[in-house]
């Protein structure tokens, strides 16, 4: 069952912080939280949201790829 509205659209800012929350509350590596984030947010389906939101996730997702350290 989704709960977000597949008809708004989350902003890059929204998943960075989203998956930062996943690492840092279930000791996740980038990797994992990524995975857990496909299973559980998206269901199964990274075009679930539309595509804007889908490219403001993989936006977030190579931003914090690039970063140094922790994130």
């Amino acid at each position: 069952m989704k709960k977000i509205s597949s008809a708004s659209v989350l902003g890059k800012a929204y998943f960075l912080s989203y998956l930062r929350l996943v690492m840092k509350s279930r000791g996740f590596d980038l990797n994992q939280a990524a995975t857990y984030t496909l299973h559980t947010f998206f269901q199964g389906d990274l075009c679930a949201f539309g595509q804007q939101t889908y490219e403001h996730y993989q936006s977030a997702l190579e931003e914090l790829r690039d970063a140094p350290g922790p994130y």
